[in-house]
């Protein structure tokens, strides 16, 4: 069980966090815990071989982009794979790690890519003309997008930038599971991390609160790192996600154009079902 802490009572400095984190745009969320969060999402694994089986699929010489990209969790296998990907992403700090960890490829591996900055409403601003034979958002990034007007541009403009013969893929939270998880405001230790850079450990703490009328919900991190001469140095955000369900996902996805392939329940290609904890559409062009 994780350790509870009860938030009858926050003391000031918890308070101030918050209110700190609440001013953030959207953007700068990411840029202040960039680091943590690649340490944290870079054990995350398990939807890797599902991009991979599907850009097999789309073809060996397949040009791919990933919308919010971040470090390049994703985007990297499937560059090492022997792909040509492109991610996007609005989040500067992100990129800069992401870009990082190509000086550690091979030059032939690392031409093949490229991380740009950019909004995925409108990626045309960013990418040009440019076409895709598969675009794919992973991981809940589309969650980030407030308002149906925000969703519809982004798949839109997913639209207009692939190939004709492309896959699209969409992958979010089943919100009907959304129950499992605490949102009354407690604050949950959600994990340690070792950073190599400073030797230390970083302790990562969650506080959610629900929206359900607006179908939202607040995350807000604590990432405590203690350094090695006994300090303790805290870096907070609040990141908000937009749950969408089943059928007004799909109603999104035809009003931008699409004819949707498959859905799935998982990442390993499971029928979805009323216990699946995943919505993965995949799409092609209508």
């Amino acid at each position: 069980m994780p350790a509870i802490f009860e938030p009858d009572s926050p003391d000031d400095a918890l308070e101030a966090e918050f209110e700190e984190a609440a001013e953030l745009e959207r953007g700068d969320d990411y840029n202040r815990i960039a680091y943590y969060y690649d340490l944290e999402y870079q054990k995350i694994t398990y939807d890797l071989d599902f991009y991979r089986e599907i850009a097999r699929r789309v073809g060996a010489n397949a040009r791919l982009l990933e919308l919010a990209c971040g470090s390049g969790r994703v985007a990297l296998p499937l560059l090492k794979a022997g792909f040509q990907v492109t991610g996007l992403d609005l989040s500067e700090e992100m990129l800069r790690l992401a870009r990082q960890k190509l000086t550690r490829l091979d030059e032939q591996t690392a031409g093949r890519s490229q991380f740009v900055q950019g909004d995925m409403r409108d990626l045309t601003a960013a990418l040009g003309q440019q076409e895709y034979d598969l675009i794919f958002v992973a991981i809940n990034s589309f969650q980030h997008l407030m308002t149906q007007a925000d969703q519809l541009a982004c798949l839109k403009s997913a639209r207009q930038h692939l190939a004709p013969a492309g896959l699209f893929i969409i992958d979010v939270m089943n919100p009907e599971q959304k129950e499992h998880y605490p949102a009354d405001g407690r604050l949950e230790f959600n994990g340690l991390t070792y950073n190599p850079q400073r030797h230390s450990t970083v302790y990562s703490f969650l506080s959610t609160l629900a929206q359900p009328a607006e179908q939202l919900r607040h995350y807000h991190y604590f990432f405590d790192e203690t350094l090695a001469d006994g300090t303790v140095k805290r870096t907070a955000t609040k990141l908000t996600l937009r749950y969408i369900y089943r059928y007004e996902l799909q109603l999104l996805l035809q009003q931008a154009g699409f004819a949707i392939d498959e859905l799935y329940g998982s990442h390993d290609f499971d029928e979805f079902g009323e216990d699946s904890n995943k919505l993965i559409y995949v799409c092609r062009r209508g």
